[in-house]
């Protein structure tokens, strides 16, 4: 039986800052089905990233949407089958998959090898990788760092092959150097002698970002004006901040090749880059477009299978770096967003948030 006691986490589509928990009732469900009970989200900087493209050309509030004038932000999480009207999903499954900050979830759906696919008529706009929600075994002792890079490493793992690929012996320039994603890309990245990285980051996170050891240099934005890179260089920006995007530019826009934008970190992130800036035109680096490519030149089955074992390394590693903020409830739930949005969540922590 569905639990009475649900409800949203909504937010406001003008003001994202505010919050408001309101009950939901489940609905019936239609033959093929499923109704998901959220156990456990992620709240990164990728939640943040959806939140401040809910009103964009890919517009995530419509992803799962909320009354008038109030959405419902996306994030990644693990959930259970609570109800199913499908022959071929059972109740009890466990999946990883999308999730808007609800306590339920009502999916049409679709079996498919590794789990099964969202097929719901409101949700065709987005990529098949959004709607992808794979089978999952019960919590061990890694869950929490898991949900929480699970979401963030398939952009790492992708900006890497494609730095790799297309800009060998070249420096390549961090924004937000802290950043989860900016650190699973470093990683990957530290055994290339032909690339040399430059984390930059705020000077109060230097000394932790350091101490990855996955950086060849670090810069402070503080220093940028006094600092020297040789080129060619490439910049893969974390931001979407047009101030600090700027002041890159206007010191390293002479050797910049290229420049990537994969996401919205800061709190004054701004969907469109500044004008004007004096070198190459930054793009957007759409990852799930970009993994697909890869997958259709290697061979999907090769991909994935080299995908898998570097995130399961990891995710393996992260205990000793990553420190989980648990939080429990839908006023804590409402909270760490706040925080998040904020830009409040220190670099080497991630919050895991159950809806109980």
């Amino acid at each position: 039986m569905p639990d009475q006691d649900g409800w949203d986490l909504l937010v406001g589509r003008e003001d994202l800052t505010a919050t408001e928990v309101r009950p939901a009732a489940p609905a019936p469900l239609r033959p093929g089905q499923v109704r998901l009970a959220a156990e456990r989200f992620s709240l990164t900087a990728i939640t943040a990233t959806y939140a401040r493209l809910g009103e964009s050309e890919l517009p995530f509030f419509d992803a799962f949407p909320g009354p008038e004038g109030r959405g419902r932000v996306p994030a990644w999480g693990y959930a259970r089958v609570e109800e199913s009207r499908h022959p071929d999903i059972a109740e009890g499954t466990r999946c990883f998959g999308f999730l808007p900050l609800s306590t339920h979830v009502v999916l049409t759906v679709s079996p498919t090898a590794g789990g099964f696919a969202d097929t719901t008529a409101e949700r065709d706009y987005l990529h098949p990788w959004y709607r992808r929600y794979l089978s999952a075994g019960e919590p061990d002792d890694l869950d929490d760092h898991r949900v929480l890079l699970r979401p963030l490493y398939p952009a790492s793992f992708a900006l890497a092959e494609f730095l790799g690929g297309a800009a060998p012996s070249r420096t390549v320039l961090v924004t937000s150097a802290s950043s989860k994603t900016a650190v699973g890309m470093a990683a990957l990245l530290a055994d290339r002698d032909d690339i040399t990285t430059v984390g930059i980051t705020s000077s109060r996170s230097l000394p932790s970002v350091r101490e990855l050891g996955h950086y060849d240099r670090l810069l402070a934005y503080e220093d940028l004006s006094r600092a020297e890179v040789s080129g060619p260089a490439v910049l893969v920006d974390f931001t979407g901040q047009a101030e600090r995007l700027s002041s890159v530019y206007e010191r390293f826009g002479t050797v910049l090749e290229d420049a990537l934008l994969v996401g919205y970190t800061h709190p004054g992130a701004q969907i469109e880059p500044p004008r004007g800036l004096s070198g190459p035109e930054p793009w957007i680096f759409f990852t799930p477009s970009e993994e697909e490519r890869f997958a259709e030149k290697e061979g999907a089955q090769a991909y994935r299978s080299r995908y898998r074992a570097a995130e399961e390394r990891f995710v393996r590693d992260a205990p000793s770096w990553l420190t989980v903020d648990r939080r429990s409830g839908p006023e804590a739930l409402a909270g760490a967003y706040r925080a998040l949005m904020a830009g409040e969540v220190p670099a080497r922590s991630g919050i895991v948030a159950t809806p109980r």
